[in-house]
């Protein structure tokens, strides 16, 4: 555990959510992953120090993307922008609260 290893306990952190695909990605692992992260974040331990943000509205299409692998958001820049910018956001406002 991190936050025991730096003695800070309440050491705020932002989970981004696994998944690298759209609303459409319905693989049973990956759903379950995903799951699993949210929930952490929902924890009552949790509660105000960490935040969980979903990625799924940033998967960008092969056909706009640089690569058509199906995974690691088909390489797209503005995806890996859009998820930093939405926890840079997040760890924002846990530090504000």
């Amino acid at each position: 555990d991190i936050r025991k290893d730096l003695g800070a306990e309440k050491l705020p952190f932002v989970i981004a959510e696994t998944g690298m695909g759209d609303d459409g990605d319905t693989h049973p692992r990956a759903v379950s992953l995903m799951k699993a992260q949210a929930a952490v974040a929902a924890r009552e331990e949790f509660r105000g120090n960490v935040a969980f943000v979903s990625t799924r509205a940033f998967y960008r299409k092969a056909d706009v993307s640089p690569s058509k692998q199906g995974y690691h958001w088909n390489s797209n820049a503005e995806s890996y922008f859009l998820i930093g910018e939405a926890m840079g956001q997040a760890m924002l406002k846990l530090l504000a609260d």
